[in-house]
């Protein structure tokens, strides 16, 4: 097979839909520089760790936060960079502390 021949046969499963891959790599690179990205990953673990203990499904937590089940899943992905808001209705809707924080 040629190099032309086997370009042909590729093409023809070539979707018409850009791919984004290369923007989500730039986002993820950038957030790890940023450091935020390390911090929503672990809130996401402890959001599952807790939906799993309180037996909580996606539902139940966007009805107590207020929002819809797809932003918890995004919630849930670990690359969101939240706000301490969206971090308030967590620990309220879990009933747990997210954040350890101390006033001198």
């Amino acid at each position: 097979m040629t190099r032309e021949e086997a370009i042909i046969r590729l093409s023809r499963y070539q979707s018409d839909i850009p791919s984004e891959w290369r923007d989500e790599e730039e986002k993820r690179r950038s957030a790890k520089k940023q450091g935020w990205l390390q911090y929503s990953r672990r809130i996401a673990i402890k959001i599952a760790m807790e939906m799993k203990w309180q037996g909580l499904t996606r539902q139940d937590v966007a009805t107590r936060m207020g929002c819809s089940p797809q932003y918890v899943s995004r919630l849930l992905k670990g690359e969101e960079n939240l706000s301490l808001e969206t971090i308030c209705k967590l620990e309220d809707a879990l009933n747990v502390a997210i954040l350890q924080y101390e006033f001198a």
